[in-house]
């Protein structure tokens, strides 16, 4: 195996468990304060609205009185 094959693999073996490192859960009173279950992670209300994709649609209905 190639030295760039071997530093790729030590890598992903480094990456791996940091990207996971989101606090895990089975309801939301496992989670902080402002904060929900969704998946088996907590997430903040502003990571919510990123994953619905809900700020482009409050946004708009601000902007036209609704």
């Amino acid at each position: 195996m190639n030295i760039l094959g071997l530093f790729i693999l030590v890598l992903l073996a480094i990456v791996a468990p940091i990207v996971d490192a989101r606090k895990r859960c089975t309801s939301s009173k496992e989670c902080d304060y402002e904060s929900a279950c969704y998946k088996g992670h907590c997430y903040t209300v502003d990571e919510m609205f990123e994953t619905f994709d809900m700020k482009k649609k409050f946004t708009s209905r601000n902007k036209n009185g609704l």
